[in-house]
């Protein structure tokens, strides 16, 4: 297996991931909407993604593209914001969105450190969509 199947596979991962957190934030919003739950919190958009996400992904996305030699070119660029940080960044934050049942302000530390996994394996393994 090369690295272009490896991120290809944590590519699907990552959307897998964001779109089960969509559906839960999508029910609580449906329950609350039919007085079956309260109401839901901003945390709960898997959109609300902190910067400490983003560095952390960037600098991992960095990393990668150096590991692997990749030539700067502004399509590459583009690929590395939306598959090196955009998208590592959102799935990281719909981990802790699903941790937390849409509480993704009141994280355990464990939570965080799984996300924080999240975004660094993203952002390392971009590297292998862009080569």
């Amino acid at each position: 297996m090369t690295i272009e199947h490896v991120a290809v596979v944590a590519l699907v991962v990552e959307v897998i991931v964001m779109v089960v957190a969509r559906f839960g934030t999508e029910r609580r919003h449906w329950d609350h909407h039919k007085d079956r739950g309260p109401s839901p919190e901003r945390e709960d958009d898997i959109t609300r993604v902190s910067g400490v996400l983003y560095a952390v992904a960037a600098a991992a996305m960095v990393v990668g593209a150096v590991m692997t030699r990749v030539e700067i070119t502004l399509s590459a660029v583009g690929s590395f914001a939306l598959f090196g940080v955009l998208l590592p960044a959102f799935a990281a934050n719909s981990v802790m969105v699903l941790a937390t049942r849409g509480h993704a302000g009141r994280t355990a530390p464990w939570h965080r450190g799984i996300a924080y996994a999240v975004a660094t394996a993203g952002g390392l393994l971009s590297a292998g969509l862009v080569i």
